[in-house]
């Protein structure tokens, strides 16, 4: 598989597939209740570049941001999501993350998702997720100095 444009509508697409697919994610929000629209994107963006659709605990959809209402919006510099793509992501650096603003929750309450074991463990699946698509990043922006 040719790789694809990290958050581009086909790569949603197939981390769509693979959520959809796996059973790992799938067991842990069992019985959660859990709905959500989950934006992904870029922090020097105004809006996230890709979502899906979570509704009762399953993916319904994962497609490209279109105005959807967002009950997450995560959001991080493409180099950022480069390094937990190749790396992975620990949860246990994910105090130092957030203080950094490595990774920015624009829109959810991640202390929420961080103190409910499940979705915590659902969370950290879904980085893992995302490392088995097939993954063209894009080119770091000039950044300015703040």
């Amino acid at each position: 598989m040719k790789d694809l444009l990290l958050f581009s509508a086909p790569w949603m697409q197939t981390f769509g597939q693979c959520w959809f697919n796996d059973s790992e994610i799938n067991r842990l929000l069992s019985n959660q209740h859990f709905n959500a629209v989950i934006g992904y994107g870029f922090t020097d963006n105004p809006q996230p570049n890709g979502v899906i659709i979570v509704t009762d605990s399953r993916i319904q959809s994962a497609e490209a941001f279109n105005e959807q209402a967002l009950s997450w919006d995560l959001r991080a510099r493409p180099e950022t999501w480069k390094r937990w793509l190749i790396e992975g992501f620990r949860l246990e650096r994910m105090g130092y993350v957030l203080a950094n603003r490595e990774l920015i929750f624009e829109v959810g309450d991640y202390r929420k998702m961080l103190h409910t074991p499940r979705l915590a463990s659902a969370f950290l699946r879904s980085f893992e997720l995302m490392q088995k698509v097939p993954t063209q990043f894009p080119q770091p922006l000039n950044y300015a100095a703040a």
